[in-house]
């Protein structure tokens, strides 16, 4: 999974989660699961390609998943080539 902030405006922020389709390493199946356990649903789910790889985009709200930034990030670089 990777993990992308975009910054809309000084008091809004998006956060992306990135997943291939295509990674077997199951670390996508962890964050999945931590997303499942803490109750949090995307805003908006679509695909979306990126160097030729089409991911499927998880969609948040900074303010809606500010507290799960954290461990969201390390998974993130756990996951990290």
């Amino acid at each position: 999974m990777k993990l992308e902030v975009i910054t809309v405006s000084p008091n809004e922020d998006r956060v992306l989660l990135f997943f291939d389709p295509e990674d077997d390493s199951g670390d996508d199946d962890k964050v999945r699961s931590y997303l499942a356990e803490n109750s949090l649903g995307p805003k908006r789910e679509y695909t979306e390609t990126r160097e030729s790889t089409d991911y499927n985009v998880y969609y948040f709200g900074h303010c809606y998943i500010k507290d799960h930034m954290e461990s969201l990030t390390a998974m993130a670089s756990e996951g990290a080539p």
